[in-house]
């Protein structure tokens, strides 16, 4: 994986994305949490997830979390407050994937500020 620009690395320092994570309790049942993360952290988030047991609140804000799949009403609360989009969520499985998310947001923040400059 190639390392982030300093320009993309403080973009991403600065980039909030949440998450929808789902996986089991310590006794088997099935749970999620909405996580907000900063994007310079997912690679990490990512890892720790591969070494079983973890604690999301270590690596970002947890914002809903429960048993089960989320309500309805959790949905709701997440896509008007947060602007989760749950119909076009990303599948970040491997670290691989985060990498590519971090660089992707950083480059498209400073794609735009370019724009905006220009256009002045």
């Amino acid at each position: 994986m190639s390392k982030l620009t300093r320009t993309e690395q403080i973009i991403a320092e600065k980039t909030v994305c949440v998450l929808l994570v789902r996986g089991e309790s310590p006794d088997g049942k099935k749970i999620y949490a909405y996580i907000a993360i900063r994007a310079d952290k997912l690679e990490t988030f990512m890892e720790a997830q591969k070494q079983g047991t973890f604690y999301p609140e270590d690596y970002g804000i947890v914002l809903e979390s429960g048993e089960g799949e989320p309500a309805d009403d959790v949905k709701l609360k997440m896509t008007t407050e947060y602007g989760f989009n749950h119909e076009a969520m990303l599948d970040l499985g491997t670290t691989e994937k985060a990498h590519d998310l971090t660089t992707s947001l950083a480059t498209m923040a400073v794609n735009a500020a370019q724009d905006n400059k220009d256009d002045k």
